[in-house]
């Protein structure tokens, strides 16, 4: 009862001190946050006071991240949105470093997300990876929920239409042959509709290297084993143990079992590795 009274009262006083999140009050963090809510000197004094030693190390991983997260930016004079939708914003805010953030892409929802700062200008959210053995043969709820470790994972389709519903997404495919030959696909255009429009995909625009074969899929609801939305006679995702945007069937399927090969028409190779990741325009 301590232990969470102890966090109520760290929550309440972040909120008090810089607008967070858990007020559901989006602000920017500029120049002025230190004199305005003194951030720095308040909360280092609530967290150093004697009492409440015994139980930082209990959650001493919550607060320093959202003291990482909220009151950096204000001793460091920069510029951070209290609630960053992305990791684009994550990326214009100075963060540099591919990882695991914390988003909030919309009113009272946030989960955590892999960070690609590297590639094409960085700022990319990580929608799937396949590295290594991996079972991608999962259920509507597994899909919807989310899935995986650091490793391979699938980030959720309630997630990627809380990110990409609104549009204002582009989409990169980034392709590994098991020989070591590299290939990429970007779509300027990349949205996933919500559940009542079975998480939909629309998607164009193409250009890169690894060829189009993505476009096959536009305006195709998702498919998995226990739900068939596609245009073929027999559920596609059952016969390719898979999960994806099918159409009747695919010319793209990356949730294919690692086993086999990962499948991208127009890349003639054994595909080993893979990642779709977004970004704003």
């Amino acid at each position: 009862m301590y232990l969470i009274g102890f966090l109520s009262i760290c929550c309440c006083f972040l909120c008090y001190y810089v607008d967070c999140a858990f007020c559901q009050q989006p602000v920017t963090v500029t120049k002025g946050c230190i004199e305005k809510h003194n951030c720095n000197a308040g909360f280092k004094a609530l967290v150093q006071s004697e009492d409440v030693a015994a139980a930082m190390k209990e959650v001493s991983s919550f607060l320093n991240a959202e003291y990482k997260r909220r009151c950096w930016p204000c001793e460091n004079h920069q510029n951070l949105s209290a609630t960053p939708r992305d990791c684009q914003d994550w990326y214009t805010s100075g963060f540099r470093n591919s990882g695991v953030n914390t988003i909030y892409p919309s009113p009272g929802f946030t989960f955590q997300v892999r960070c690609d700062m590297v590639t094409d200008g960085g700022g990319w959210t990580v929608i799937q990876r396949r590295v290594s053995a991996s079972d991608f043969y999962k259920s509507w709820a597994e899909y919807k929920a989310g899935f995986g470790d650091e490793h391979n994972f699938w980030l959720g389709n309630e997630k990627i239409f809380a990110l990409t519903g609104s549009g204002g997404y582009r989409l990169r495919v980034d392709l590994t042959a098991v020989g070591g030959a590299t290939k990429y696909a970007l779509y300027q255009q990349f949205a996933v509709a919500g559940e009542d429009d079975l998480y939909r995909l629309s998607v164009a625009n193409y250009s890169g290297t690894a060829g189009d074969s993505l476009s096959y899929s536009n305006n195709m609801s998702f498919t998995v084993k226990d739900r068939d939305n596609d245009l073929y006679t027999w559920n596609c995702a059952t016969v390719y143990e898979s999960a994806w945007w099918y159409n009747a069937c695919c010319y793209a399927d990356l949730n294919k079992p690692y086993s086999g090969v990962l499948y991208w028409y127009r890349f003639q190779e054994r595909i080993s590795t893979t990642k779709m990741k977004i970004r704003r325009k």
